[in-house]
């Protein structure tokens, strides 16, 4: 297939939608020889904060001198950012040749009167294909979602697995209690592989915990209590990135460009991971891997003038720690909050965690099947907002906050990953 082709072929693919299981994927990489066993794998899963710890861990081993692939989802702004290697994204003709191979193979499946593998299966088969053709030292390998019967969980000896914050999120898949969920995210603990995780709520983290008993792994906890905040500015100088300064443990004085309260607790799970990789890198290298590491989307300034921050909140928990980071950075100021959110999501538990920073909110419908219809959105703010505008669509909405900003006020838009593109074409434009 061309390239072009290649696309459509996803298109077609994506009608199925998310099925979790892994009967396909296995038959899938059989079929193509078992790439994955070739790599050594790092299985991240959790409900926030993965793709950040992901960034982290994978540019300490790059800044190590290693060849990273990581695997990411759901992606900004290029198809191919889910499939790349040391921040370079697959090429478009290593794209195409990949998913010709997993064509061939998906159709001999039909062909056999099997179940054709979904479209976020044959990706992942692509992402340890591209990696294996590419030698890659390591693979930072994100779930996409839960864990147990995910499909990057085909994996069987992965060199370390690391738990991110648990929450409530995807309940209609994973459950509806704390425990049940963790005990999907703990279903990637595997028996002789070490085990990180972040420090969770007593339910959840009992979870894991028996998991670890169960089958004899071995594990490390963030520990909060080591960790003491240097500095947190929201400007590097004039660059358009925020400056943060921590110590953890014997880690003293390291430096991450990320803004978000949360994002140094992410940094310090990233540092537990490398230390129980046990490759024994110095702290230089830490840093230094630390301080390059970017990953946009993640309550990031947009625009100065005026102030525009865009962040991926789409749940409970990432609304609060969103709303932690508004009331640090701007505890004085006046702030419009713009909306957009999936209609599977708990947006009225959003809303409420959110009503404590603004009285003014506005909301658009997000470009996708699941987004929540905009009117929708803005009747139910109604009940934690005295100032509630329907904008419509994204372009409506950055246009009514920016006319009701002026020169002092902050915009915050928030709600869903997949309009954080849309927003920054909207201010290209």
């Amino acid at each position: 297939m061309t390239y072009d082709e290649t696309f459509d072929w996803i298109h077609q693919m994506e009608q199925s939608g998310i099925i979790l299981g892994l009967e396909r994927m296995e038959e899938l990489l059989n079929r193509m020889g078992r790439p994955e066993r070739a790599l050594k794998i790092i299985h991240v899963a959790g409900t926030n904060g993965k793709g950040s710890v992901c960034t982290f861990i994978s540019s300490i081993l790059e800044a190590a001198g290693y060849k990273v692939g990581r695997y990411i989802s759901p992606t900004l702004y290029d198809y191919r950012e889910r499939i790349q290697i040391n921040g370079s994204y697959i090429e478009k003709e290593a794209l195409a040749e990949g998913m010709s191979r997993i064509r061939c193979c998906c159709e001999d499946m039909a062909a056999d009167g099997l179940e054709m593998p979904t479209v976020f299966e044959a990706e992942t088969a692509l992402g340890f294909w591209y990696f294996k053709k590419k030698q890659c030292d390591y693979v930072v390998l994100e779930t996409g979602m839960g864990g147990r019967l995910d499909s990057t969980n085909v994996i069987e000896h992965p060199a370390l697995t690391v738990i991110t914050s648990i929450s409530m999120d995807h309940m209609a898949q994973l459950g509806h209690t704390l425990a049940a969920i963790a005990g999907e995210k703990a279903g990637i603990l595997k028996t002789g592989t070490p085990a990180v995780f972040y420090p969770q709520k007593e339910d959840a983290m009992a979870v894991l915990v028996e998991e670890c008993h169960k089958k004899q792994i071995d594990y490390a906890v963030a520990d909060w209590t080591q960790l003491e905040i240097r500095e947190r500015r929201l400007f590097d100088g004039e660059r358009m990135r925020a400056c943060q300064t921590f110590d953890y443990k014997t880690y003293k004085n390291m430096t991450i460009h990320l803004a978000g309260t949360y994002q140094i607790r992410n940094a310090c799970l990233a540092i537990e991971a490398i230390e129980a990789l046990k490759l024994d890198l110095d702290r230089a290298t830490v840093r230094m891997g630390l301080e390059r590491a970017e990953w946009p989307g993640r309550f990031q300034c947009i625009s100065k003038k005026p102030m525009i921050f865009i962040d991926g909140a789409h749940n409970p928990e990432g609304a609060q720690s969103l709303r932690d980071s508004i009331e640090t950075y701007f505890p004085d100021q006046e702030k419009i909050l713009v909306m957009g959110v999936f209609k599977d999501k708990d947006y009225s538990e959003i809303l409420n965690i959110m009503s404590g920073v603004s009285e003014t909110l506005i909301t658009f419908k997000p470009e996708n099947p699941r987004g929540l219809d905009s009117n929708q959105l803005a009747e139910r703010a109604k009940a934690c907002f005295s100032d509630v505008l329907d904008g419509g669509d994204a372009k409506k909405a950055l246009e009514l906050a920016v006319s009701k900003a002026g020169d002092d006020r902050v915009i915050i838009i928030f709600g869903s990953l997949s309009t954080i593109s849309t927003i920054c074409d909207i201010l290209k434009s």
